[in-house]
């Protein structure tokens, strides 16, 4: 980890069981040695996808909090942004590339309650965004 000694304490990532896609995802991500899981996901989001997927997810759980996750990757595609585009009294979302064209999204969950925080009342803080709730995983052509 790049010589820096980071708590025990890793970012909690937590899915959306109602999206099909975040389930395949999900399944694989957590167990890519399960032939169903990866067969499902090769179907569905493409084999080029596959060891993004993977090294997003394990270098997502290396770290305590999305703030520490991008003073090391946030130079990279593969940085923790904010969405564009959401209204003040929405939920705030944010998106991590997982490779040119497949997105991320997620939201940031106060602490354990299942409650997410608004866009309003977000103080820019990644340091605080320690367990998250991926709603999304879409391909896109964000090049235009």
């Amino acid at each position: 980890m790049h010589g820096t000694n980071y708590p025990l304490s890793y970012m909690d990532i937590k899915y959306d069981d109602s999206s099909k896609a975040v389930r395949c995802y999900r399944d694989y991500v957590q167990s890519s040695a399960d032939r169903t899981a990866a067969r499902a996901f090769r179907k569905r989001f493409g084999e080029a996808l596959m060891s993004a997927a993977v090294k997003l997810h394990e270098r997502l759980l290396k770290y305590p909090d999305a703030g520490t996750y991008n003073a090391i990757y946030g130079s990279t595609d593969n940085r923790i942004e904010i969405k564009r585009a959401v209204k003040e009294r929405e939920a705030l979302v944010l998106k991590v590339r997982v490779d040119r064209s497949y997105r991320k999204f997620f939201n940031h969950m106060i602490e354990d309650s299942n409650n997410v925080l608004l866009k309003k009342d977000w103080q820019g803080d990644f340091n605080a965004i320690k367990v998250i709730f991926v709603t999304d995983v879409n391909n896109h052509d964000y090049s235009n």
